[in-house]
């Protein structure tokens, strides 16, 4: 009897033991099916949506109900929000959180969803499609004043301007899961285009590699308790851009060695902690694909042609520049002339701080120039900052615009993929915009610089401009 009850104990043990070395760190295979209950409630949920009972909205229409910096919203209405999961916290790069992006490729916003679960990976898959049932849950930031619009539980008891995770028991009749998982295509985005629309969306960038400097060493410096960001870099015309990676000391990954050729990453874009920075977190280093060989910079002495320099030293008060466009197309501040005191240089400057307006939106529009005499041209500048406060700088091209303020409107503009200075940065930096090429325009173009703001506190901050300069070949 005693025999048989050992035997039993030894292969009740050699199962167990069987089951914890198949599974590595709570590596649970996500079940194709949900369960009925669950199945359920999702479908309660589509035919709510159907019948009018709930409202459905896009993850952009939900961010847009929250102000950055102002104090988290709670949702009292029945609005539903729809996306799909783009981050995993398997690796541990990411903890007590997933993103979401609104469709599975070509993705327009992404938002962040704080809970209080962890391995979420196991349930909340990367491509999942999910549903999120938003009254009785916040909308607002984490940590006040990041940038980084995300849906949690409650607000943060020790202080109110914060948002704390959608909790254990809030999760169950909050956050629904559909029984698809669609594949997440990477965006492809211009390096130096990049920017805050961008944050909570996964998207790939080509041709970078981290700066040489950092060649033996890991992604997380040893000695941090907590992130280490390192600098990938590309070749944009005649310099190089950079953006920062972000990896926490308990990801999986920290001690593997960085890559020292180029190639591809791609990943999700976020912010640093305390808001200043556009970062990428990876999932996995899955995602780093870098065997190729690494780039350099067209020499600038080939681009002796300048078609067009401005560095605003003889202005004062309003910007004034011959054949160049002050505009004021809704509000009552115009670009003016300022003495930057720390580089001892004239810029110019544009905020809506003070103004009362509903509305800012104000251009500074340059002389037209011609690209067909040349072979090749990149665009330069700088910009500068006093606390942007979400405020917004665009460079843009036209090429069928006439020169006459009147018509601005009624021109084409296009964005151009330039690196503007961040809400967080050092009021006394410049940041150049990176070389930006014009070679796809022909024709006559004029490039502007449109302010948008208002008198809103969160939205009034203050830009700088300077050092304008097109090199051609």
């Amino acid at each position: 009897m005693e025999k048989k009850i050992v035997r039993r104990l030894i292969f009740i043990f050699i199962i167990n033991m069987s089951f914890i070395t198949c599974v590595e760190d709570g590596d649970f295979t996500v079940p194709e099916s949900l369960g009925i209950e669950e199945n359920e409630i999702v479908k309660k949920i589509l035919d709510s949506i159907s019948d009018h009972m709930l409202e459905l909205k896009t993850i952009k229409q939900v961010k847009e109900l929250y102000i950055i910096g102002n104090d988290p919203l709670e949702i009292v209405s029945d609005i539903v929000v729809k996306g799909y999961v783009v981050s995993s916290d398997k690796s541990g790069n990411f903890y007590k959180e997933f993103y979401m992006q609104d469709a599975p490729e070509n993705p327009t916003v992404g938002m962040k969803i704080a809970l209080n679960l962890s391995n979420s990976y196991n349930k909340y898959n990367v491509g999942r499609e999910i549903y999120i049932r938003l009254k009785g849950l916040f909308i607002g930031e984490t940590n006040s004043g990041n940038g980084i619009i995300t849906i949690g539980g409650k607000i943060k008891v020790t202080d109110n301007t914060e948002i704390e995770n959608v909790t254990t028991n809030q999760i169950p009749n909050h956050i629904y899961r559909t029984e698809t998982t669609e594949e997440i295509v990477p965006k492809i985005i211009d390096f130096a285009g990049i920017n805050e629309s961008n944050i909570g969306t996964f998207i790939r960038l080509e041709n970078v590699f981290f700066e040489s400097k950092l060649a033996g060493k890991s992604y997380v410096d040893p000695k941090e308790d907590f992130d280490t960001q390192r600098k990938i870099q590309t070749c944009l015309g005649l310099g190089y851009d950079e953006l920062l990676v972000e990896t926490s000391s308990f990801s999986k990954f920290s001690n593997e060695s960085l890559p020292e050729n180029a190639g591809t990453i791609n990943a999700v874009v976020s912010k640093d902690f305390g808001g200043n920075f556009i970062v990428l977190n990876l999932n996995d280093t899955g995602d780093v694909d870098m065997n190729e060989e690494r780039c350099s910079p067209l020499l600038i002495e080939d681009f002796t042609a300048i078609l067009l320099e401005e560095n605003f030293d003889d202005q004062s008060g309003d910007i004034d520049v011959l054949n160049w466009i002050n505009y004021r197309e809704e509000g009552t501040k115009s670009w003016r002339s300022y003495t930057d005191s720390y580089s001892q240089s004239k810029a110019a400057r544009m905020g809506s701080s003070s103004s009362n307006d509903e509305s800012t939106i104000t251009w500074l529009i340059t002389d037209g120039f011609n690209l067909d005499t040349t072979s090749q041209e990149f665009l330069s500048f700088e910009t500068s900052n006093s606390f942007a406060n979400s405020s917004e700088l665009q460079v843009l091209i036209s090429t069928d615009f006439n020169g006459d303020k009147s018509d601005i409107s009624s021109a084409t503009w296009a964005v151009l993929p330039a690196k503007i200075v961040a809400d967080g940065e050092n009021f006394k930096n410049w940041i150049h915009s990176t070389f930006i090429e014009l070679s796809a325009y022909s024709g006559t173009a004029f490039i502007g610089f449109k302010y948008s703001g208002n008198g809103n506190v969160n939205f009034n901050g203050t830009y700088e401009l300077d050092t304008i300069i097109i090199n051609a070949k």
